[in-house]
């Protein structure tokens, strides 16, 4: 059986991950990249700010990402998972993007 994870409890224990944190790094045939898991960490740490801070509402574009990136951790494809919500930020973090304000 699986147990029961308080959601805020285990933010507070758990070190933050600022998105000028380090990287990672792994070698792979062309150098050395952010290893996947470390990319999709510093993608949430820099959406978590964009979507809690807004105005408790977000639009359907956004929540169709963020509900994609949640299947793809959950399918295991973190790849993909990565590269949804770094593409996320990016759009979230531009001087004009009203979706989560």
């Amino acid at each position: 059986m699986g147990r029961v994870i308080e959601l805020d409890a285990w933010r507070r224990r758990r070190p933050r991950t600022h998105a000028d944190a380090p990287l990672d790094l792994v070698r792979d045939g062309r150098g050395r990249r952010p290893s996947l898991l470390a990319r999709l960490e510093r993608a949430i740490g820099r959406l978590d700010p964009l979507v809690n801070g807004g105005t408790g509402r977000i639009g359907p574009r956004v929540e169709t990402e963020l509900l994609a990136i949640t299947g793809a951790v959950t399918a295991g494809r973190v790849e993909d998972a990565a590269t949804r919500a770094e593409r996320l930020a990016e759009r979230l973090e531009h001087p004009s993007s009203r979706a989560v304000r």
